[in-house]
């Protein structure tokens, strides 16, 4: 099937006839024709460039931004891994830690630093409830203690290498007979996860 007349045909644009016709120009026609090709030129090659600069920049930002996603995730990972092993070891010493005897625990340490005479009272506090602790708890009160042996108990009871015990709510004073001596109320409880096996 023939093209229609006014269509361009390939054959015009043989380096020939494209010669010729360039030639037959005006010298104003062949500044322009110049410009025109060069412009066309430079576009043709200038365009392509630029897209692909663009796109390659485009997945430089994304590869970055991956690789970045990617460390955020190996952190994140590692942080859990940390903080699991920290629950694991906490659940193993609260599991094994618990001291039903805990009184006769307190008498046996205070005999160990010198002062077991001088225990005034060790009493039982209720349990309190909870869905997490098992818990026990005994108010002591130490009487006519030097500092030092005082000292030497606190770091006994919190240091215990079988036992989990804890002190709270700590009062001291010193005594008006004696200002070497020391009179002192404290709380010691120990616990663990509901359930576990002593």
């Amino acid at each position: 099937m023939a093209l229609p007349t006014g269509w361009l045909r390939l054959e015009r644009f043989k380096l020939d006839q494209l010669y010729a016709t360039y030639v037959g120009m005006s010298a104003r026609e062949q500044t322009i024709a110049l410009v025109a090709s060069s412009v066309l030129l430079v576009l043709i090659i200038v365009i392509p460039v630029v897209v692909a600069s663009r796109s390659l920049s485009s997945l430089q930002r994304e590869i970055t931004q991956g690789q970045e996603s990617f460390h955020d995730i190996l952190r994140e990972v590692e942080q859990y891994h940390r903080a699991k092993a920290e629950i694991d070891a906490l659940e193993t010493e609260l599991s094994g830690g618990f001291d039903s005897s805990i009184a006769t625990t307190l008498e046996t340490l205070a005999t160990k630093v010198g002062i077991g005479d001088r225990i005034d009272s060790l009493k039982e506090k209720p349990l309190v409830p909870s869905d997490v602790f098992e818990q026990a708890a005994v108010d002591v009160r130490v009487k006519k203690v030097r500092l030092e042996e005082l000292i030497n108990f606190l770091f006994e009871i919190e240091n215990n290498p079988e036992k989990i015990l804890k002190l709270a709510s700590l009062d001291v004073k010193a005594r008006f007979d004696n200002r070497q001596e020391l009179d002192a109320s404290f709380s010691v409880s120990t616990f663990r996860l509901q359930g576990a096996e002593e």
